[in-house]
């Protein structure tokens, strides 16, 4: 059996384990990442590989920006601030001597339900993963949609004002991340902000606590309100919702029952609602989309030398 590397490069935390040929991957392993060096990042990213360097084929890898996934060009790292305008592939490999193959977290995401989860036989559909931010994949027409300058799905992005302003608090990735939705329940309820994160959220909305389920249906509201959008622009079959989150049977309840509502009002009713699904492999999909990236880019270069 062939082994791979995978790697989902985070904000917060680096993901990584062996992945098989087929998909299949052994245990899920975490390191921080560094937030403030680029030297930093690439010697733990060399610190990664070096576990496994005997074993593996070659390195794919998910991490957050926009990334051309054919040459490993990151125009930026999202979050990580030290990156941009440089080629991820180039870099890591004078620290890791093998081949590597890098793509967008959201579109690894979406290729990983395409491949093996819940976009198989789906000819257009959207993954929304939600975070500090929200990614985001786009599935047209059965495959995926980088768009002219990779920069499709790159759903954070999104305006949610008319004003001038490009402020980041009027983003969808800020109105729909979980430092807004936590921000909330702090003011709401007199907690901490520091004390909050998504287990004491669902740990108390499932204990039937209003205050935080009313700012939890708020969040779920402001989202299906950009899902309503995303469905007008782009009609997709099927919606899939990832991030740790979605694991909560309880978000993906308040989604749907917000979705179906907005769907409901005056003039919405002339669209077609979409499937709400939670993602087939949660927080593995970007680790399988990003082999699934590897393999077509290999198969690529395959077909481009036997010419």
């Amino acid at each position: 059996m062939v082994y791979y590397l995978g790697v989902d490069i985070g904000g917060i935390q680096i993901k990584y384990g062996l992945i098989d040929d087929n998909g299949e991957i052994e245990t899920i392993h975490k390191k921080e990442t560094p937030m403030d060096s680029l030297d930093k990042f690439v010697e733990v990213m060399g610190e990664i590989y070096d576990k496994y360097a005997e074993k593996i084929e070659g390195i794919a890898i998910s991490m957050p920006g926009i990334i051309h996934s054919r040459t490993g060009f990151a125009v930026h790292g999202g979050s990580l601030k030290y990156i941009k305008n440089m080629n991820m592939v180039s870099l890591l490999e004078e620290r890791c001597p093998t081949i590597i193959h890098v793509e967008n977290d959201g579109k690894a995401a979406a290729l990983g339900e395409l491949w093996k989860g819940n976009f198989r036989g789906v000819e257009n559909g959207i993954i929304l993963a939600l975070g500090t931010g929200i990614g985001g994949g786009i599935i047209s027409n059965g495959k995926l949609l980088k768009g002219n300058h990779y920069s499709a799905g790159e759903l954070s992005f999104i305006k949610t004002n008319s004003d001038k302003s490009f402020d980041e608090d009027y983003m969808f990735g800020f109105q729909t991340g979980l430092k807004k939705l936590f921000k909330s329940i702090s003011i709401r309820c007199a907690i901490p902000l520091e004390k909050i994160d998504g287990y004491l959220v669902f740990r108390y909305a499932n204990e039937g606590n209003k205050d935080v389920l009313a700012c939890l249906n708020e969040y779920c509201r402001t989202l299906a309100i950009q899902i309503f959008n995303l469905q007008v622009i782009l009609d997709p079959e099927k919606i899939v919702i990832s991030g740790g989150i979605s694991k909560q049977p309880l978000l993906l309840e308040l989604i749907k029952k917000n979705v179906a509502e907005i769907f409901k009002e005056k003039n919405t009713e002339l669209f077609y609602a979409p499937l709400i699904e939670r993602s087939y492999h949660g927080n593995k999909a970007t680790i399988i989309g990003a082999l699934y990236n590897y393999k077509k880019n290999e198969e690529l270069l395959f077909l481009k030398k036997s010419k």
